[in-house]
């Protein structure tokens, strides 16, 4: 009893130093790093579930055994422990109603960190039970790995066949990919080495197909008599290992589909908008020119932009429109965003200088032809561009050449040229609400202005939405005289954006000054993809937990088959933990096989989808390709999940048998 109670005594002390420390590693990271909120969560949940999983493995040593009754009660008293700190830290609510977490939060967090402390630490005690911890220490696997590939028959036929039925159809899918490539020229560009190894998974699979068709008609002319029949285990086994295929191989697809949105998403929101902007809790901010060089001067700044943004209306012809103004600088925009590689007509310095535009008919750039073409770009150019070429005089006709040429410039994007029809060197109605007070009441102010270029960023919510015109004409077209809104800024580090942020605030000393990163600026759209991924993240992992329970019933059922082995095992004198180990290397060599080969076939499909550019509707999905981004973390966090449960599902199998007694085995002999 003795003995327990300093095994429960020790893992109370450990389970609280271990949540005490998580709350000082994540405080002591926010404050002297600049990682985000969520990098922030995962390296102190990480290391809190890891010191976890080390308690339960150290305690089990102490407790001779899995220590389950001394683990509980730590983990429940740490849970107790763990409520009443919380509610003395007040931490943020995860709620946007409300800023501090409610009682309810703390204790849903409370009973999560018990239930965690306590799941993790049996976690890790069971690899303390694995290694000996009832004993003495134990470390060699050899014998043990050695029966357990004799009950899984993984000979060099066997290995060669898994092999090979884990290399080709990955190969054939990344064969599909490149034939689509070459034939449909879109997607991945498709290298020499690509093409041999396309043509070296289509040879072998033909061999593999002709062996097969000789193996089944050798099969056929053998008597019924003759055939050998395949024990039920090794047929469970090929299943389990499917399963654990199967899952994996979705779980990595989906997982790439949805980062490559949110990658996708993120390229092109960054492309068109800043990293941060600066504003002011006031509206006057026309002390900018002397804030710029000191925001430019702070560690960690690359590009700093002044801008103007207001909601507008749009109007050319009888073709009207809401839209989104923005006032540049076309000289420092190019530090901020992507705007002047954007440009698929004209020019974006000619929103500065507008008679440069050109009273001729501007064709489109090369580049940009090549990047949309297809039949929505050639009905596109039909709407806009052949009109200004078979109907030049419909602007010459209201505005003689000095007055055109006298029109300040602006810069539509693709999908508002195409809705109000309107080019390059097209006259477009500017109009804006906040106008003069008259004795009738307000009068909206409106404004001619001349198309300097065409924008194209991929995303179809911002060329449809937002123009852009020079920052003097902004200011005097919203009556502002030298104040602007903000200022844009970019950093060394998108991912810290709000950390560096608030380096800029405090450089400039703080109040009246803020900041908004891009992550804020796009919270909704960002939140909703992150939530979506987790969901289907945890969703599919509930087909690698199926595949996993096939591993535990393959386990039993060779535990059933084996008892006899098992028995004179044990009666020659193998330990528990020599037993139990053996079951465990067979359950995690049918997870790793079935792990690798969902890897590969995940890969694959990825590299298929990269190549064959699937197409996507840009007025639904904001993108026109089914976006994929197959991320080696997420890969590599996927086969730790599999491997994972499938450690988990040997447990109670392995344990069974290692507690299977020598002469119940032998009875019935």
């Amino acid at each position: 009893m003795k003995f327990r109670k300093r095994a429960f005594l020790v893992a109370l002390v450990l389970l609280g130093a271990a949540f005490a420390g998580q709350l000082v590693l994540r405080a002591f990271l926010s404050n002297r790093t600049l990682l985000s909120p969520d990098a922030l969560l995962a390296i102190s949940f990480g290391g809190e579930a890891l010191a976890f999983l080390l308690i339960g493995f150290f305690v089990s040593f102490l407790a001779r055994g899995f220590g389950a009754r001394e683990m509980g009660l730590a983990a429940l008293l740490l849970a107790i422990a763990a409520f009443i700190a919380l509610r003395q830290l007040k931490p943020p609510s995860f709620s946007y109603d409300r800023f501090f977490a409610s009682t309810e939060e703390l204790i849903l967090w409370a009973a999560l960190t018990g239930a965690g402390a306590w799941l993790l630490g049996m976690w890790g005690a069971s690899a303390g039970v694995l290694l000996g911890a009832a004993g003495t220490p134990d470390l060699r696997f050899g014998y043990e790995a050695g029966i357990a590939r004799t009950h899984l028959r993984l000979n060099r036929r066997t290995a060669l066949t898994l092999i090979a039925l884990g290399l080709v159809p990955p190969g054939l899918l990344f064969a599909a990919g490149v034939l689509a490539s070459l034939r449909y020229r879109r997607g991945a560009e498709t290298s020499a080495l690509g093409v041999i190894v396309a043509a070296g998974a289509v040879v072998a699979a033909l061999l593999l197909v002709a062996r097969w068709v000789q193996a089944r008609a050798a099969l056929a002319r053998l008597q019924p008599g003759q055939r050998r029949k395949r024990p039920a285990t090794v047929v469970m086994t090929a299943i389990s290992i499917a399963g654990v295929a199967v899952g994996v191989w979705a779980l990595t697809v989906v997982l790439s589909v949805m980062s490559g949105f949110e990658a996708d998403l993120k390229h092109k929101i960054l492309g068109t908008n800043s990293h941060a902007y600066l504003l002011k809790f006031s509206n006057d901010f026309s002390e900018w020119k002397s804030v710029l060089p000191k925001v430019a001067a702070v560690p960690g700044v690359t590009g700093v932009s002044p801008f103007i943004l207001n909601e507008v209306i749009l109007s050319h012809g009888q073709t009207v429109t809401g839209a989104e103004l923005k006032g540049i600088d076309p000289a420092t925009a190019g530090t901020v965003s992507e705007l002047p590689r954007q440009v698929i007509a004209g020019d974006l310095k000619w929103v500065a200088s507008p008679q440069d535009i050109p009273t001729s008919v501007v064709e489109p750039r090369s580049e940009a032809s090549k990047q949309l073409e297809g039949p929505e770009y050639q009905q596109y150019l039909e709407d806009t561009l052949k009109r200004r070429q078979q109907h030049p005089e419909e602007e010459k006709n209201k505005l003689d050449p000095q007055a055109l040429k006298a029109l300040p410039g602006v810069c539509i994007g693709k999908e508002m040229s195409h809705q109000i029809r309107a080019w390059v060197g097209d006259v477009i109605s500017v109009l804006t609400p906040l106008g003069e007070m008259t004795p009738t009441g307000p009068v909206p102010r409106s404004r001619p202005f001349r198309v300097a270029c065409i924008l194209y960023s991929g995303m179809y919510e911002y060329d449809s939405k937002f123009v852009y015109i020079h920052l003097p004409e902004a200011q005097k077209f919203f009556r502002m005289g030298d104040n602007i809104m903000g200022l844009e800024l970019k950093f060394n580090d998108v991912d810290a954006a709000r950390a560096e942020g608030r380096r800029v605030v405090s450089a400039l000393g703080g109040f009246p000054y803020r900041t908004k990163d891009w992550a804020e600026l796009n919270r909704n759209l960002f939140s909703a993809l992150k939530l979506e991924k987790l969901a289907m993240a945890i969703i599919l992992t509930f087909i690698v937990l199926v595949a996993c329970f096939n591993i535990l019933s393959t386990l039993i059922m060779l535990v059933l088959e084996k008892t006899k082995e098992i028995s004179i095992l044990k009666s020659m004198g193998a330990r528990d933990a020599s037993v139990m180990k053996i079951f465990v290397l067979e359950g995690l060599t049918i997870g790793a096989i079935g792990t690798a080969m969902g890897l590969l076939l995940g890969f694959a499909s990825c590299s298929f989808i990269e190549r064959y550019g699937l197409q996507l509707d840009p007025d639904v999905y904001y993108i026109s390709n089914l976006p994929v981004n197959a991320d080696v973390g997420q890969f590599c966090a996927v086969a730790l999940i599999s491997v994972a449960l499938s450690y988990l599902a040997t447990l109670y199998p392995a344990t069974k048998a290692s507690r299977l007694s020598p002469v119940d085995g032998l009875r019935e002999d």
